[in-house]
């Protein structure tokens, strides 16, 4: 319990954490530094000033006590007094002060004066450190009334007593200002690093080269040549199924060639069938391995108006698709235009071959993200095989009856290249509308920094 209460006010980011590493020694270090120069120097050296103050100002007021007349006192001492700096005199009743000391609360010299004073003079009876910050004006009881003494602050503290820690907190100031800038170079490899993984997770390459430290930079030249790889194999067998699609179409010919020969039966039509399927899932191999082509530019779209066209087509064919805009209104956004059409299409296609009825539905969700949705009202896929099923060549036979249409798996795969080249993501989730799958399309409205 202890640990999740203390993550929860820790920074979340590593330049966070790396600076409160920093920060905290320093504040922890000038804190024990203060306490130790204020208690046990600055506050031993001003009783050790007062306390020499004290024996002069002991022989003074022992002189006057002896005495029955204080003024020939005073003026026969005026010469030693002007020696010591210290400035005596007996007040009048009216100008004697009430009972009490008086000090600034961050006079923490002050606090150590009154106490050395008070514990070593028994004729004590105030002290006033505010009417002049230069002076400490004193005042004792004797046997000629309410004495008046008045010391130079000089005399009993050390002249600018906090000048060693303003000299110390500058420092340190300094030195963190510098800390942090080589932090954040230090930094800025791993972020990078970051940006150019999640950015690659998206299906986008970013340029990207190793740098920084020696642990950061192997960890990016190990992400490098990952990332490497992983084209050179998407690139390969992009190109292998484009070859063995393409190679396939001529015999696939010759079959169609040879059947349209064939007097009509049974076995013609089966045949038929048959090549037709092939034919299908070549397309749809032909389809996963064009991916997303480097010539295909983004260019401004209008994203009801690309659905409402791929509608019409289909409901050229007699298919009939519903639709709802939710009444909201939809930017235009730079988009692979060609793209969202073949993932729009995908979606179309798989719901109208597992149910009867569909429905497209486009809107603005959390005021960032364009969603277009295909709803219907088929079997649906199970929550645990969804993620299962956006992967290359797996078909969920359970949820998707084989027998309703013929399919390779790859349907959903290239949805989800889609969207990966647009920064957003494909989710799969229960119909409220129509009780089957709901497959959203969600792409950012605003680019990702």
């Amino acid at each position: 319990m202890w640990s999740s209460f203390v993550k929860r006010f820790l920074p979340r980011s590593f330049y966070g954490r790396a600076v409160l590493i920093l920060i905290v020694p320093i504040i922890v270090i000038q804190i024990v530094l203060s306490i130790v120069f204020v208690q046990r120097h600055y506050e031993r050296v001003t009783a050790q000033m007062t306390e020499n103050t004290l024996r002069d100002i002991r022989f003074l007021t022992d002189q006057l006590e002896g005495s029955p007349d204080a003024a020939s006192v005073l003026q026969d001492l005026d010469d030693l007094a002007d020696a010591m700096q210290i400035d005596i005199a007996v007040l009048p009743l009216p100008g004697v002060p009430a009972v009490g000391d008086t000090r600034e609360w961050t006079d923490l010299a002050g606090r150590e004066i009154i106490r050395v004073l008070s514990e070593n003079l028994p004729a004590y009876r105030n002290v006033d450190l505010v009417s002049d910050s230069n002076t400490v004006v004193l005042f004792m009881d004797s046997r000629h009334g309410v004495l008046e003494v008045i010391i130079p602050r000089r005399l009993v503290t050390t002249s600018n007593p906090h000048q060693l820690l303003v000299i110390v907190f500058l420092a340190s100031v300094v030195m963190a200002l510098i800390a942090f800038q080589f932090l954040r170079l230090q930094v800025r490899p791993i972020r990078r690093l970051g940006l150019a993984a999640e950015a690659y997770g998206r299906g986008r390459t970013v340029p990207f080269r190793a740098a920084g430290a020696r642990e950061i930079r192997a960890a990016s030249l190990a992400f490098i040549d990952m990332r490497n790889r992983i084209d050179r194999q998407n690139t390969q067998r992009k190109l292998m199924l484009s070859g063995v699609s393409h190679d396939m179409r001529t015999p696939l010919t010759r079959m169609r060639l040879i059947l349209s020969m064939m007097d009509e039966s049974e076995d013609k039509t089966a045949l038929s069938a048959e090549v037709a399927d092939l034919e299908s899932l070549l397309n749809g191999f032909l389809e996963y391995s064009r991916g997303v082509t480097p010539d295909e530019v983004k260019s401004r779209v209008d994203p009801v108006g690309l659905v409402t066209d791929l509608l019409e087509k289909y409901a050229a064919t007699g298919h009939q698709i519903g639709f709802s805009d939710g009444g909201q209104t939809v930017p235009s956004l730079p988009l692979h235009k060609g793209l969202v059409e073949r993932g729009l299409d995908n979606l179309l296609s798989n719901a109208l071959r597992h149910a009867t009825q569909v429905h497209v539905g486009i809107s603005v969700s959390d005021g960032a993200w364009l969603d277009i949705s295909v709803e219907d009202n088929g079997p649906g896929i199970p929550e645990i095989d969804r993620i299962r099923a956006t992967e290359p060549f797996v078909r969920l036979d359970d949820a998707r009856n084989r027998d309703q249409g013929g399919g390779v798996g790859l349907g959903l795969a290239i949805v989800t290249e889609a969207m990966r080249a647009h920064e957003g993501r494909l989710l799969l989730e229960d119909s409220p509308r129509l009780g089957g799958l709901r497959a959203v399309m969600r792409v950012p409205l605003a680019p990702p920094s």
